[in-house]
Order: C-alpha cells, then sequence, then structure tokens
C-alpha cells in the first residue's frame, strides 16, 4: 500500500497564506479595512490590520475611566505594586479580574472574527493588558515577535494581538513599530531581530482595533509628547498552547461564575481534546465526546493515600 502526501500546513483554522517574501522585504502599512473581509485579507497579506470606528465614544470613555482609576490603584500599593507600575510606561497585567468593561472586549464580533481567523474558533485567552505613558520616554521597546517562543519554521501564526485603541497612536505617543509583511520571511529571516530602519510606525484614531499576527517583528515606541496614549491588549494564542497568565491560579473564582460558556472556553475551561482538564478526580462534569467536555473544578483533590484536599480557589472575598 502506497501513502499518499497531502499538504503539511495547519489546518485547524481558516487563514491562507500569502505568498513567500523572498528576498525578505519590508510592506507598507495597509490602510484601514473596510470591512471583516477586507481585515482578514490584510492579516494575511501585511500580517496586521486595522479597524476604524469599532468602539463608541461612551465605550472609549469606560474604557479610559477604568482603566485610569485601576492604574493609579496599582500605583497606590507601593512596595507591593506590580513590576514596573511606577515608571513612565505602566502595564496593568491580569485585566479579567478587574472589571467586566475590559472583558467584554473578549466575546465581542470583531475578536471572534479576527483571531477566529488566525487562530481558529477554539483561541485562547493568553493575557489580558492595559498600558498607558504617565509622561516622555526616551528608549524604543527592541524589536520582538510574540510567537518567539515558537519555532521560526512554524508557517502559521500561533498567537495574535488586538490592540483595542484608547488614544490616538501617533508617533509623538509612542506608537508601535512594526515590520508589515516579516510573517512571510523564511525563517532563517525570523530569529534575530531585522534592523529598525526597516519598521514603520502606526497611525490610529482611538476607537480602532489593530491587529497583527506572532510572527510580525514589532516593538513599542518613544513617548515624546507626554500624552497617555492608552490602550487594552486582548493577546489570543491556539488552544493546545501554553497561556502567558496562568489564569488557573490568578483568575479570581467569581470572574468564572459569571462567565458566558464562551468566555470560560477562551479562559481555557473547556478541554481541547485531552488537554486542559482535571483528572483524576470526580466531578459532574458531563463528556460529549473527544475533547468536548467543559471544566469543572472539584471540592476535593485526590492526594497520597486516597486522601481528600479541598480545592481552594482564589476569590474577591479574600483580601488583605
Amino acid at each position: 500500500m502506497q501513502l499518499r502526501p497531502v499538504p503539511a500546513e495547519h489546518r485547524q483554522t481558516g487563514y491562507v497564506p500569502s505568498p513567500i517574501l523572498d528576498p525578505p522585504v519590508a510592506l507598507g502599512l495597509p490602510d484601514p479595512a473596510r470591512d471583516m473581509e477586507e481585515a482578514r485579507q490584510h492579516l494575511s497579506e501585511y500580517g496586521m490590520c486595522f479597524v476604524h470606528d469599532v468602539l463608541e465614544k461612551t465605550e472609549i470613555e469606560a474604557l479610559r475611566t477604568a482603566l485610569d482609576r485601576q492604574a493609579a490603584a496599582e500605583r497606590e500599593l507601593g512596595e507591593l505594586a506590580p513590576p514596573g507600575a511606577l515608571g513612565m510606561k505602566q502595564s496593568v497585567s491580569n485585566m479579567v479580574n478587574k472589571g467586566r468593561v475590559f472583558l467584554d472586549l473578549v466575546e465581542r464580533p470583531e475578536t471572534d472574527e479576527l483571531a477566529g481567523f488566525l487562530l481558529g474558533r477554539n483561541f485562547l485567552v493568553s493575557s489580558m493588558t492595559g498600558g498607558m505613558f504617565h509622561g516622555t520616554t526616551t528608549e524604543p521597546q527592541a524589536l520582538h515577535r510574540d510567537q518567539g517562543y515558537v519555532p521560526a519554521v512554524a508557517a502559521f501564526p500561533a498567537a495574535c494581538n488586538l490592540f483595542w485603541l484608547l488614544d490616538d497612536f501617533t508617533p509623538a505617543s509612542g506608537s508601535t513599530h512594526v515590520v508589515p509583511g516579516s510573517h512571510r520571511w523564511r525563517p532563517e529571516y525570523q530569529i534575530k531581530a531585522p534592523p529598525r530602519e526597516m519598521s514603520v510606525q502606526v497611525e490610529a484614531p482611538a476607537g480602532s482595533v489593530f491587529a497583527w499576527e506572532g510572527r510580525i517583528w514589532h516593538g513599542l515606541g518613544v513617548n515624546t509628547n507626554g500624552e497617555p496614549r492608552r490602550s487594552i491588549t486582548t493577546y489570543f494564542c491556539l488552544p493546545w498552547m501554553r497561556q502567558q497568565e496562568n489564569w488557573g491560579v490568578s483568575c479570581l473564582q467569581e470572574v468564572l461564575d459569571e462567565a458566558s460558556p464562551k468566555l470560560r472556553a477562551r479562559l481555557g475551561l473547556r478541554i481541547y481534546g485531552t488537554l486542559g482538564g482535571i483528572n483524576g478526580t470526580r466531578t459532574g462534569a458531563e463528556y460529549g465526546g473527544f475533547g468536548n467536555a467543559d471544566v469543572v473544578f472539584p471540592d476535593y483533590v485526590i492526594g497520597e493515600g486516597g486522601k481528600l484536599h479541598p480545592l481552594r480557589r482564589v476569590s474577591r472575598a479574600d483580601t488583605s
């Protein structure tokens, strides 16, 4: 019996790759996409896309207010403040615990369309982060790829970022440097960062979503005007990858209890194949077939000698 070869490409998504760019060249920035079909085309061709007027003015203001309040509260923690909270560029991590207004971004139709195109319908929330400037900066972030931990020979996006812009992104406000088309370079050009001269800086208005896939070289710019340039980053990954944030430890139990089935699945509370389960302990989970089951937290974990140990979860009621 003779085996018949089939294309050895990633077949878990609807992503359609564009031809390899050889020699490796940088493309210009794509124009704002007029609709989601064009946005998907831009993701394939440029590795990124812009969709303007996604957030309404009331949504932008609600997100700004919530982010400002949370950032200020974390800066006031002093010695207990997260790393980098007291600098000119502040990142607010683990946004899933910090307000429903942020969590709603995970379930928006734009998320379904853009992340779903790149990563398939079972994609996971890898992390969720707020970002803002408190003044001017002097050094740009090093150019990097968000799936740098994935072998460069992987000819498909394994992760993607959706930036929800709460202020105008301009070069003066520290907008992102990107190298459009670098996802289409051969693997040997995806190991070491290209010269910054190959990059261009993003310009997009508040209310836009700026999406790019994990193979694109990019890095934060320098803020020269002191404006806040706020954004929320939703970072997604393939369902068989390890997430950037360890939700099993850091996600509040109430967030999971109140989440929709779609949100629970995207936080990793649905088994994918044989991955992500809680095994060896009886729960009320109903298995509907291979890889088709919600994760149910057991009351106890079985330990040595069959002893039952209560499973404790972090809760809003646990404060210091």
